[in-house]
Parts: C-alpha cells; sequence; structure tokens
C-alpha cells in the first residue's frame, strides 16, 4: 500500500491529502444532498416544504447512521487485515458487511415505515404539516436500503484503496440528485414528494455503482460469495468497531429531533421553520469535518495493523490540525453570510430574522466539533471503541439534552441555538483529557515504536 512508501513528512503529507481530500468532498456532497432539497422545496413549496423536511428528515438519518457504522467499522478491519498482509480475511469482512447491510436495511425499512405517523405525531403539527412531514419521510425510509448500501460501501471502497472513485461515485449521485430535483420539483410541481424521489433515486444509484466496483471492477479485495451466512462470524466485531460512526449519524438524528422539539416549544412554527434552515446548513460544516475523520481512518487503521505507531500518530495529529482549521473558516464564514442564507431557500420576513440570529449564535461551534469527530475517528479506528463511543454517545444522550433542557429557560429561543456550541465545547473537554490519559499510559494499550 502507497502508505508504506511514504518516506518523510513531506510524502506523509501528500498521502493525507490523497485520502482526506476524496473523503470530504464526498461528506460535503453527502450534506448538500438536504440542501439541494431545501433550496427547490424552497422555491415550489414554501415554508412549509422546508419545515416538513425537517420534521422527517432526522429518521431517515438511522439508515445512514446504520450504512456509515458498517461501513466505517468493517472498513477499518478491512484496512487492519491489509495492514498484515491478509487480504482473504478482508474479503470475509467485506462479506459480512455486505449480510449486515441486508439485513439493517429490511429493519430500518420496516420498523420506521410503521412507527413514522406515530413519532411525527408527538410534534403536534398542524394537518398539512404532518401530511407533507410524512410523505416526505415514508419516500425515504422506503428505500433506505440505497442509503445504507451507499454509506456501507463507501468506507469499503476507500478502505480498498480508491478514495478518489469514491468520490466520483458521489459526485455522480450529487449531479443525478440536481436535475431530479430540477425536473420533479420546479418542471414538474410534485413538492416535498419530487425532491424525496430525487434524493432517493441519485442514492440508489450510487449504491449501484460501489456495489459493481467489488463485483465486477478491479478491486484489491472480493467479495467471498461462498458461505455469505458463515460470514456474519464477524458481524460483532464490525459492529463493535462501527459503533462510533453509528452513534455520530445516530446523534445528528437525535440533535435535530430533539431541536425540533424545542424550536416549536420556544418558536413556535415560525421557530419550527428557521430551525429547518438551520439544520440544512450546520450539518454542511460538520460533515466537512467528518470527512477529514474518515479520510484519515484507512491510514491510521492500515499504520495500526503495521505495527507503526509514530506514522499513525502523526496522521491523527495532521488530522486535528486540519479539521480545527476547517471548523475555523466554518465559523467565520457562517457568520459572514449568515444574512444571506434564508434568501437562498426563499425564505423572508420574521422568519428569516429569527433564522439568521439562530445561524450567528450557533456559528462558533464548528472547531470544538472538528477535535471531536478526530479524536473518536482516531480511537475507532486503532480498535478502541470505548473512548471512541465515550466521545460520540455522551453527546445526544446526556450533554445536549441538558443544555436544551437548560439553556432555554434563560434565553429562550436563542437558548437552543446556544446549546450546540455548549455542548461541543464540553465534548472538546472530554477528548483532551481522554487524549491525556491514553498518552499517559498508551505504552501498556498498545505497543510503541520509535522510528516511522
Amino acid at each position: 500500500m502507497l502508505a508504506l512508501k511514504a518516506k518523510n513528512y513531506k510524502e506523509m503529507s501528500l498521502l493525507f491529502f490523497r485520502f482526506v481530500i476524496p473523503a470530504l468532498t464526498s461528506q460535503l456532497l453527502n450534506g448538500v444532498y438536504t440542501i439541494v432539497d431545501g433550496f427547490f422545496v424552497g422555491i415550489g413549496a414554501g415554508e412549509i416544504g422546508l419545515a416538513a423536511i425537517g420534521v422527517s428528515y432526522p429518521f431517515t438519518l438511522f439508515a445512514t447512521a446504520a450504512g456509515a457504522g458498517i461501513g466505517i467499522g468493517g472498513g477499518a478491519l478491512m484496512s487492519i487485515s491489509r495492514g498484515r498482509g491478509r487480504v482473504k480475511l478482508a474479503g470475509r469482512i467485506l462479506s459480512s458487511m455486505v449480510m449486515l447491510m441486508l439485513i439493517s436495511s429490511l429493519l430500518i425499512s420496516v420498523s420506521f415505515c410503521i412507527s413514522l405517523p406515530r413519532l411525527i405525531g408527538l410534534f403536534g403539527l398542524s394537518e398539512e404539516l404532518e401530511r407533507l412531514s410524512l410523505t416526505y419521510g415514508r419516500i425515504l425510509l422506503l428505500f433506505s436500503f440505497a442509503q445504507i448500501f451507499t454509506m456501507g460501501l463507501l468506507g469499503a471502497v476507500r478502505n480498498d484503496g480508491y478514495p478518489r472513485k469514491a468520490m466520483c461515485i458521489m459526485v455522480s449521485g450529487f449531479v443525478l440528485n440536481i436535475v431530479l430535483d430540477w425536473l420533479w420539483v420546479i418542471v414538474y410541481p410534485f413538492g416535498v414528494a419530487g425532491a424525496a424521489w430525487a434524493t432517493a433515486l441519485s442514492q440508489l444509484m450510487t449504491a449501484i455503482l460501489m456495489f459493481l466496483h467489488f463485483a465486477v471492477g478491479r478491486s484489491n479485495i472480493r467479495i467471498r460469495w461462498k458461505n455469505m451466512w458463515g460470514s456474519l462470524a464477524f458481524g460483532k466485531k464490525i459492529t463493535t468497531m462501527g459503533a462510533s460512526p453509528f452513534g455520530v449519524q445516530m446523534a445528528a438524528a437525535l440533535t435535530m429531533i430533539m431541536h425540533n422539539k424545542q424550536s416549536l416549544v420556544y418558536g413556535g412554527e415560525i421557530g419550527l421553520a428557521a430551525y429547518s434552515v438551520i439544520s440544512y446548513v450546520i450539518p454542511v460544516g460538520i460533515m466537512l469535518q467528518e470527512g477529514v475523520a474518515e479520510g484519515i481512518q484507512p491510514l491510521i487503521s492500515y499504520y495500526h495493523g503495521a505495527w507503526l505507531p509514530a506514522r499513525r500518530k502523526l496522521t491523527a495529529k495532521m488530522g486535528f490540525s486540519f479539521a480545527f482549521g476547517i471548523g475555523l473558516l466554518c465559523s467565520l464564514s457562517l457568520v459572514l453570510l449568515a444574512r444571506y442564507i434564508p434568501g437562498f431557500f426563499s425564505m423572508g420576513g420574521t422568519t428569516a430574522a429569527v433564522t439568521v440570529k439562530g445561524l450567528i449564535l450557533a456559528a462558533p461551534m464548528f472547531p470544538f466539533v472538528g477535535i471531536v469527530r478526530v479524536g473518536a475517528s482516531y480511537y475507532q479506528s486503532i480498535g478502541q471503541p470505548g473512548y471512541s463511543s465515550l466521545l460520540t454517545y455522551s453527546d445526544p444522550m446526556l450533554i445536549l439534552p441538558l443544555f436544551l433542557w437548560l439553556l432555554p429557560m434563560f434565553w429562550g429561543l436563542d437558548g437552543v441555538w446556544l446549546a450546540m456550541t455548549f455542548a461541543n465545547a464540553v465534548l472538546s473537554a472530554i477528548l483532551i483529557t481522554v487524549w491525556a490519559f491514553a498518552s499517559k499510559w498508551g505504552s501498556i494499550l498498545l505497543p510503541v515504536q520509535k522510528n516511522i
């Protein structure tokens, strides 16, 4: 692998960007899927259409979470196996990933399609808003298998040594999504249903192209079709390794659900519509940093498998620095551009003013997000999911709910927007503590070599 051919800091830096830039681009495009929906729905269906997507979209993220958990968890095991020269074992792991994707697709599609009306009913929405939310959510959940296979095989293709190919496939899906959105929302005014079908079919195409890479392409790792069910023996290891990336996406879903509820409580449907736009914009910055975290994962896992801890730690430090820099840039850009964003979604008046203020108050969160995402990815990549899960699950389960309950008591709707910044600042402090502890006891936890 190229990871072993890099002989100095310059070559390692070039290798770092060779993996990070495609992963970053893929994640960015994944986030832009929803923004494109929002842009066209804002024109074709107005604020109520935007609010409808904002309510139902978080429930579809559970499919994204399953795919990311399988893809990144299994991909890390694939890279570790390749680093140790066990290519056939990597093929068995890939087969196990495919079986897990099939099972999770069935479970998520059936369970959420049945429970979605009751879940959306908990928000107490108007009849029209509830109807549109159900329309959008049901279509995407029906095609949840496409999102699961896209995210799952995306991690596999990257860890097979083809980060650029993975990026190109995601770009093709993005282009198709734009064309179909224009066709089914503007040319033929199908509203939120047209936007949902555009997203679902573009994800289906990317899933097929990812699968063809291993089925008929020149992949380094092949799916082992024989004894496919037997390959599920690796299922436990994959799910353990994938607990953190699964949690990252699940945290995004729970974050949006909790923010939707609090926005409705403290701001009514104006607050809900404002958060729908905020929830389109904020994930773009988060996914940029998640792209850095996912980009370094194959390298760190490979170095860990090849017993090269000095290279592993250097790659992690480059990841921290790059993600923090992206975070600062995102915060500055959002503050400067906040006033123009509501107009992009065809939003005006009071709702636009509330949205601008919310974007500015949430902007400082990004540097903290970068630190946490890279830290969680590092520990997940070296087979220490305990540390990674601590960072990932403490946010939606404890820290964010605490701030979403506490801050609005003092600052109302402004407290809802500030909760994201406060929560990620606390998570960064936890990461720094965990990193200091692990560095101190690293010689016990992991073998250490001085040379690169």
